[in-house]
């Protein structure tokens, strides 16, 4: 020790394993260091150790007035039999106090809590407040204590206090099964008289779901039966559609073998033609052509009025057909009207028989005075009625409440876990405060990473769906490009050049000269393109030249290869020539458009050849437009290629597609330019997109990759820590607002318990007033009376039911009429309009085709004439490619045929697909409809009608029930099984009633039994030691209540010299100490410690009494260490070893062993 109390320097104090007494003068400072074990030992009051308070343990300086800054006391256990649970041969327990009055405690050196130390030492069974620790004065408490405390302390030692502490937690548990089962029988009475209440709801809604039952199953055989007929017609139309498609494909099979063969033909007839313009000219040639263009011409619409005549009679038949399906129809509908008509006969009928019933009900009633008993019914039906009302409300009311409890039950609940981890956190935080708050800023960021992460995901989603929607503009817009660009080369292909154009613009490379042709080098807009192709004329052929050197190159150039001629516009030799005044006046005229080189785009170094070909042409509406503008003023062309020449002639008339040279339409490059732009726009927003979906996809990787090392990290800590991933979250806020809830849910449900109350009060008043007025019917009901009502009232309801048939029936018809045969009937008169409209234009078209016939067949018989002449020479090829014509001819009317056939075939394939699609939605939907009705039974051997009748008769009966509180149902069935529950938990608790009552007699049987034995062997004990200590007397222990010793205490009897025993308040200083001494022994016989501290407690012994006590210290002493200050010789000889103390003059004490 160093610095506590007198030990102001260093002492060490090596006790002996057995007897050890410290000796000295009074005031030398011997208690202090039986103070010292106290205080390493973990006594927490100061004034045990004789100190007003902690800061006067330490040395006070003494006359120097130089006290000690702290004081510190050590102690060492001996460890070799591992008592403490440490590997180490020794167990340092050491305690520092300072002038503040703060202790630190360590083991081995190292810091501890006070707690730590106390259940370390518990191991050991040491306790700085146990009774093998005895102080000055101490020893008389031993005898002077009250009995109850000895009782407690025979109970300590015979480890009684375990079961105290099972029984205590019984009385709790039994306390908290005694309050929830009262709960349990007031929710069991109140739920009882809910359960009847509730039971007549009950009723009215199983008729009313019995009714709807019915409905369903009767619908859902209707809607079965619908849609077995449809899948027939499904099937038979499939199986029209595959045979439809089989002919469908052999018919263009043999298309196909015809035009197979027809290309073979056309090969021949070519190879024919070629040998034939190798051998004879170039005009019998196209005049050949003519003739055979003409006769397939004439095939052609031969065979086409071959399948218009056929179309016509096809037209007839269903016209008949349809005609004869109207009036059947008609029939159906005449025949449905006669019989609404009956049916309302008849309703007409029972419905002045029920107002003559009704009628006789009411005299019935008046002459026999039941109005009076009508009204009290209505007055019942009027209770009946707010009693429906009130209990559905007291319904909601209760299934309000019992939600607010189990919220509150949660609550409480949450509160009671978050005190948990609160003190959970609480206690880390002081050992591990940094760890603590690494954690709650490792939580953040995962918080922030995840909030992060969701935004950038919702971002990618919505990128995503912008680069989709993108790449659909983009996939359009290359789509019209290419239609634009096809267009464009369609446009080109269509311009037929001669082999002398061909070849001259092939030299366009080699020769700068050449500039291209008029219709090239000119731009028009497409609305002006036929009226500047026509006023162009021939000039379109031409071709533009630097100069008339070019221009004489090339006619060299075509004269020497044979190639034929063309037209040159050399720019050198062409002069721009000014517009006519007159020409001008009339292109700003009303109808006029402008002068024509206005309206061409082309360089203006080709000005001079582009006012040649266009000079004083003016671009007009139409042919009136140049009447009115006047014929010879100017050379004027209409939008649709008619002319009027300056000469004043006038050409136009049907303008027929040809394949003959056009100018390059403006607008079509001018929207092929805007549509590759918009494409390159949408391709470089795309990019940017993509890229921008690119990074937010990095940005995802990486704050998922930050994420999951976060969690890890926070797992980590969270076990090294033993926390759940909650419990940092745990606030004392949080608690607060948990508590507010409950609160406030309290008050909620107190609220509703008010209001139940006073609507249940409600409820009884209306069952007592219904009590009573079906008294005062009782009082006015005569059976005879009251049967012969019942007789009108039965007949009344039987015509009701009859006329509700009626109306069915109307309406069935009703239904017939408007939906079924209505619009077969509409459907019937479109489809006449239809093939009228197409009889007229197949009449039309074959008027037409007559005409143009005759036309064709007498230009055959004049060009045949003229080409008699050719024939002869070339009889035998021509022979042979006529033969070959008449073959392809043939194939093509054939083609023509079929292709009808074709097209017919197909429009009915594309029909029946309609159909079959239309029939396969209608099912889909019909088996969509269904499901609602599965598991539900169908009914065998009824009619569709006899269902519709079924199911209008149930629905009629559903009205009739009325207002129906379903919900009765499903809460009558959790009612009656929260009842059976309540019943089954309040057995339970019964049970655990008994468990726990059960369990606490168990429980204080053994303690009894283990008081008895420990009680028994430390009396035993105590007589023995009291008689070697007192050989003139005896003592025992005695149980105040032997019945139930718990309930009293343990007092001590004592008996000297043959003396009667006495209470122990009567015996002199010298006998108290003997007896405390005895029953100190005895507990050591029963419960030995390791250790005995004793403080003077002979000084009220007598020579021979103590030198007996030191001897009973010495036989103990091979069992125990004993620690005693002593002034008795008696007791310091029978010492092992002996410890002086003495003080110097500056109140400093010092230590001298001596072994004996």
């Amino acid at each position: 020790m160093r610095g506590f109390k007198s030990f102001a320097k260093h002492t060490e104090l090596v006790f002996g394993k057995d007897f050890n007494s410290v000796i000295g003068p009074n005031g030398s400072g011997k208690s202090n260091i039986l103070d010292s074990l106290c205080f390493v030992l973990g006594k927490s009051s100061a004034k045990s150790m004789r100190a007003e308070k902690s800061a006067n343990l330490i040395y006070n300086g003494g006359k120097q007035k130089s006290p000690g800054k702290e004081g510190e006391v050590s102690i060492y256990f001996d460890n070799s039999n591992k008592i403490f649970p440490t590997p180490d041969p020794e167990v340092k327990i050491s305690r520092i106090v300072r002038q503040n009055g703060q202790s630190i405690y360590k083991i081995n050196d190292k810091v501890r809590t006070r707690q730590e130390m106390i259940d370390l030492l518990g191991l050991a069974k040491i306790n700085p407040d146990g009774y093998n620790i005895i102080l000055q004065g101490d020893i008389v408490r031993f005898v002077e204590m009250p009995p109850v405390e000895r009782r407690q302390l025979v109970e300590e030692i015979a480890g009684i206090s375990s079961y105290e502490e099972k029984k205590q937690k019984a009385v709790s548990q039994l306390d908290k099964v005694e309050e929830r089962l009262k709960e349990a029988e007031i929710v069991l009475a109140e739920r009882n008289t809910y359960l009847r209440e509730l039971k007549k709801d009950r009723d009215q809604a199983q008729k009313f779901k019995d009714m709807e039952n019915k409905v369903s199953q009767n619908s859902a055989t209707l809607l079965n039966k619908q849609i077995s007929s449809k899948e027939s017609d499904k099937k038979k139309l499939q199986e029209d559609l595959e045979k439809t498609k089989t002919e469908l494909k052999g018919i263009n099979e043999k298309l196909q073998s015809y035009r197979s063969q027809i290309t073979q033909k056309k090969e021949e007839i070519q190879a024919i033609g070629k040998e034939i313009e190798e051998k004879g000219e170039v005009e019998q040639v196209t005049l050949n052509r003519d003739i055979e263009d003409l006769k397939i011409e004439l095939v052609k619409k031969k065979t086409r009025i071959e399948t218009i005549t056929n179309d016509l009679e096809r037209v007839s038949k269903q016209r008949s057909e349809l005609k004869e399906s109207s009036s059947d129809t008609e029939e159906k509908i005449a025949e449905l009207r006669n019989q609404e008509k009956e049916q309302k006969e008849q309703k007409t009928k029972l419905d002045q028989e029920r107002n003559a019933i009704i009628e006789k009900i009411n005299e019935f009633r008046n002459k026999n005075k039941l109005d009076d008993m009508a009204d009290v019914e209505q007055k019942i039906e009027t209770i009946d009625r707010e009693a429906e009302a009130l209990q559905q409300e007291s319904q909601s009311l209760r299934e309000k409440q019992h939600n607010l409890i189990r919220e509150k039950d949660v609550l409480e609940h949450s509160i009671n876990n978050l005190d948990e981890q609160i003190a959970k956190v609480e206690e880390l935080e002081k050992e591990h405060k940094q760890e603590i708050n690494d954690l709650k800023s490792k939580r953040k960021q995962f918080k922030d990473a995840t909030l992060e992460l969701n935004t950038c995901l919702n971002e990618d989603g919505e990128l995503v769906a912008k680069i989709a929607k993108k790449r659909k503009d983009i996939g359009a817009k290359r789509e019209d490009l290419a239609k634009l660009e096809a267009r464009a080369a369609q446009i080109k292909e269509t311009t037929k050049l001669n082999p002398a154009m061909e070849r001259i613009l092939e030299l366009k490379e080699k020769n700068p000269g050449i500039l291209g042709t008029v219709f090239e080098l000119g731009n028009v807009d497409a609305k002006y393109a036929t009226a500047l192709e026509k006023a162009a004329g021939q000039r379109m052929k031409s071709i533009i030249v630097e100069n008339d050197k070019v221009a004489s190159h090339l006619i060299k150039y075509l004269k020497e290869h044979k190639l034929g001629t063309i037209t040159f516009l050399p720019l050198s030799a062409m002069q721009s020539r000014p517009t006519a005044p007159e020409a001008k006046k009339i292109a700003n005229a009303q109808g006029a458009h402008g002068m024509a080189l206005d309206l061409i785009q082309f360089d203006p170094h080709l000005r001079s050849a582009f006012s040649y070909i266009f000079h004083n042409t003016v671009i007009i509406d139409n042919i009136d437009v140049a009447r009115r503008l006047g014929i010879g003023k100017a050379k004027m062309v209409t939008l649709d290629g008619d002319l009027a020449d300056r000469s004043g002639a006038m050409t136009g008339g049907y303008h027929k597609k040809t394949r003959n040279l056009k100018f390059s339409e403006k607008q079509m490059d001018t929207n092929i330019e805007k549509a590759e732009s918009e494409l390159g726009e949408d391709e470089s927003a795309l990019s940017i997109i993509e890229n921008k979906r690119n990074e937010n996809e990095d940005t995802i990787t990486k704050l998922r990759q930050d994420k999951a090392s976060l969690e890890g990290e926070i797992i980590k800590v969270e076990k090294s820590l033993h926390l759940e991933a909650h419990d940092i979250d745990a606030t004392l806020t949080k608690k607060e607002d948990l508590e507010t809830n409950v609160r406030e849910k309290q008050q909620e449900i107190e609220t509703l318990l008010t209001t139940l109350s006073e609507k249940n009060k409600v409820l009884a008043d209306n069952r007592i007033e219904k009590q009573q007025l079906k008294e005062q019917i009782s009082q006015l009901r005569d059976p005879k009376l009251v049967a012969e009502l019942a007789t009108f009232e039965e007949k009344r309801n039987q015509l009701h039911e009859e006329i509700t048939q009626v109306d069915s029936n109307i309406k069935n018809v009703h239904v017939q009429i408007n939906e079924i045969h209505g619009p077969e009937q509409q459907k019937a008169e479109k489809t006449k309009e239809r093939l009228a409209k197409e009889e007229d234009e197949l009449n039309t078209e074959q008027e037409y085709l007559d005409k143009e016939v005759v036309t064709q067949k007498e230009a055959l018989v004049e060009k045949e004439k003229v080409a008699k002449v050719f024939h002869a020479k070339y009889r035998q090829l021509f022979e042979k490619r006529t033969l070959i014509e008449q073959e392809k001819n043939q194939l093509e009317a054939n083609i023509m045929k079929r292709s009808d056939s074709s097209r017919e075939t197909e429009i009915r394939e594309n029909t029946l697909s309609l159909k079959h699609a239309e029939a396969a939605s209608e099912l889909a939907g019909m088996h969509q409809e269904f499901i609602q009705y599965e598991g539900v039974q169908l009914i065998e051997n009824k009619t569709e009608e006899q269902l519709k009748y079924e199911i209008s008769k149930f629905e009629k009966m559903k009205a009739d029930i009325g207002s129906v509180n379903m919900r009765a149902l499903e809460i009558y069935g959790e009612v009656e099984k929260e009842y059976q529950n309540l019943l089954s938990k309040k057995e339970t608790l019964s049970g655990e009633r008994e468990d726990v009552l059960s369990m606490m007699e168990e429980i204080e049987g053994k303690k009894r039994e283990l008081f008895k034995i420990s009680f028994d062997a430390v009396n035993t004990h105590f007589k023995e030691i009291f008689s070697r200590l007192s050989t003139k007397g005896d003592a025992t222990l005695e149980v105040e209540n032997p019945d139930d010793p718990f309930e009293g205490g343990v007092g001590i009897k004592v008996r000297m010299a043959g003396k009667r025993f006495l209470d122990i308040r009567s015996l002199s200083g010298g006998e108290k100490t003997m007896t405390a001494l005895a029953f100190i022994f005895a507990i050591q016989e029963h419960e030995p410690a390791s250790f005995y501290i004793l403080d003077e407690v002979d000084a009220a012994l007598d020579k021979n009494n103590a030198e007996k006590f030191g001897k009973l210290i010495q036989k103990y002493a091979e069992r125990a260490q004993y620690i005693m200050i002593s002034h008795k010789d008696g007791v310091i000889n029978m010492a092992n070893t002996l410890y002086g103390v003495s003080m110097n003059e500056h109140g400093m004490s010092k230590v001298v062993s001596l072994k004996v």
